[in-house]
């Protein structure tokens, strides 16, 4: 969701009017724009790691533009299911290659899968729409996990099955990856059959128990403030390239400031784990982290801590009849998710809480196992940076992926179809 660092510098810099962090960075380090300049993406990570990597472009029902990589199974390897991973608030699919040659990406490719790595609307890979302006148009902005989950996460799916000639897809979601699928199924439930296994590492759904008292604030206070803030123009949220984003990547880039400060202020949002993030991680971490998303996305955040239910977004009693009929929003159906799930979650979590985890499992038609993580003190960054991912995660994982990542006679498409492709190298 939201790691700990990002959000203690937002809550300083935007809610005291402080940049203390920036006055910080020009004693140490280089100007924001240079240090920005040698941030390596997707591709150029993937190549210093010995993977071939592609970059596609997909296009949404309503418009919006999004990035999706791919890191394509290797000439010798057997074809098998297509996986689909999605990233979780504020970041972008570099989360998933940041931990090194043993991140989840590499460890996917590295199993011969067919690997693809989303990008939602807003971020900085997807910050683009067939008509309207992201710098001029607050249209573009009016979005939140309700729009992620029936637009993008659909169409990421339609390409990589069509792109692939399969019927089906394996599903690795993180945090509000795995919010996004919950959001899809409910209100697309037909793509529920396109769906053969469902992963999900620390789902975020409904929110109420969340123990993070500073997300809390931070969220609530935008949505408090979100018609406000939308009216003075400020529709877009932590986007790359922010002060904060410099302050980040110096911050993480000095070895004794990464280890004290990023650790302390991920103590503080989150909870402490010492040793599992590691410094170089914690570093290529926060050069791609904040990744940006709407004001009104991080609003229903704020709204999501104060219900008891897994709702859409609240625009208040007059404006919620005009988009929904009711005074009210709809609740999400969790009973549309129909996919065989594996769900994994660590008690040490305190930005999506054990309970509503667990909450989501019991309203979940088709779960395989809800494993819950032995070390206490396992948190939400461990379940996508953590050193010991390949060990505690990937173990299970694999073990599911051996018995529905093959591909048999009645699991390939019909037609082999010629698909055309948006790939640009």
């Amino acid at each position: 969701m939201l790691n700990g660092l990002v959000l203690l510098l937002f809550i300083s810099e935007a809610l005291a009017g402080i940049n203390v962090l920036s006055a910080v960075e020009n004693v140490i380090s280089r100007p924001i724009q240079e240090t920005l300049a040698d941030l390596k993406d997707f591709i150029e990570i993937a190549a210093e790691n010995g993977y071939i990597a592609e970059k596609h472009e997909v296009v949404t029902e309503d418009g919006y533009i999004l990035t999706m990589f791919r890191i394509p199974p290797g000439n010798n390897c057997t074809k098998k299911v297509p996986i689909l991973v999605m990233h979780g608030l504020l970041q972008g699919a570099e989360g998933f290659l940041d931990a090194g040659p043993e991140a989840p990406g590499f460890l996917l490719a590295q199993e011969c899968y067919d690997s693809w790595f989303g990008n939602v609307r807003g971020n900085y890979h997807s910050r683009r729409h067939k008509t309207l302006n992201p710098d001029k148009d607050l249209k573009f902005w009016q979005f939140s996990v309700d729009e992620i989950g029936k637009y993008d996460v659909p169409a990421m799916v339609d390409y990589v099955l069509d792109a692939t000639a399969m019927k089906q897809l394996i599903y690795l979601g993180y945090s509000q990856g795995g919010l996004a699928f919950f959001v899809m199924n409910s209100e697309r439930p037909e793509y529920a059959k396109k769906i053969k296994l469902f992963f999900v590492l620390a789902p975020a759904s409904r929110q109420y128990n969340t123990r993070s008292e500073l997300l809390r604030v931070a969220a609530s206070t935008v949505n408090s403030l979100r018609i406000s803030l939308e009216t003075a123009g400020v529709w877009e949220i932590l986007s790359q390239g922010f002060p904060i984003q410099g302050s980040l990547t110096t911050l993480c880039t000095v070895e004794l400031l990464s280890a004290v400060v990023c650790g302390l202020a991920n103590t503080l949002v989150d909870s402490s784990h010492p040793g599992s993030v590691t410094p170089e991680t914690q570093k290529r971490l926060f050069q791609h982290a904040p990744a940006g998303t709407s004001i009104q996305n991080f609003a229903w955040y704020g709204q999501s801590f104060k219900s008891l239910k897994f709702s859409k977004f609240d625009f208040g009693r007059v404006k919620n009849m005009q988009v929904y009929g009711k005074t009210t929003p709809p609740e999400y159906n969790m009973g549309a998710a129909k996919s065989p799930a594996v769900i994994f979650h660590g008690d040490g979590d305190h930005l999506v809480d054990t309970k509503d985890v667990a909450w989501a499992v019991e309203r979940l038609p088709n779960v395989l196992e809800f494993y819950i993580v032995k070390d206490p003190l396992w948190n939400h960054l461990d379940l996508c940076y953590s050193r010991y991912w390949k060990d505690i995660i990937f173990v299970p994982v694999k073990k599911y992926l051996k018995q529905y990542g093959s591909i048999d006679d009645n699991f390939k498409s019909v037609t082999k179809k010629k698909t055309s492709l948006n790939k640009i190298q």
